[in-house]
């Protein structure tokens, strides 16, 4: 039987877990793009791109996120439900954001569509795996 850990969630070890997460992620859609666009290169300047765009839009979606939050209830503002529209929201936007730097560096909106679309599931699966892992560390307590 598993002892119950507490990990305390620090600012230091939600950076790590940002970080590590932006790498994985980024690995993925790097390797998507390459898989459908036959190009390494391109797979690299996507996922090197997206680096950057999402953690603006990951910046900016916490802070629309933030937008009065005093005027909610206490009740939904730690809800699972306002969890799941929030996740939803940055999904829909990094998919999104991931179609268009794709269309971009590809040159073609099919290919763009089939990387966003392969990443909605790819993500979901690696995302999971990730908070595992994380789950079980205690690195930035």
């Amino acid at each position: 039987m598993q002892k119950n850990r507490k990990v305390k969630e620090t600012y230091k070890r939600s950076g790590y877990k940002t970080l590590t997460w932006r790498i994985i992620a980024s690995i993925d859609t790097s390797l998507l793009t390459w898989l459908f666009s036959g190009d390494i290169i391109i797979g690299l300047k996507v996922g090197g791109m997206e680096i950057v765009t999402k953690i603006i839009i990951y910046f900016l979606h916490e802070r629309m996120w933030r937008i009065g939050w005093k005027k909610q209830s206490d009740r939904f503002h730690h809800s699972k439900k306002r969890s799941i529209y929030k996740a939803m929201t940055y999904r829909t936007i990094g998919t999104l954001d991931t179609f268009i730097l794709a269309w971009i560096f590809t040159k073609s909106a099919a290919t763009g569509s089939y990387v966003a679309l392969a990443e909605i599931f790819t993500k979901i699966i690696i995302y999971y795996f990730h908070e595992r892992i994380w789950d079980r560390q205690k690195l930035g307590n």
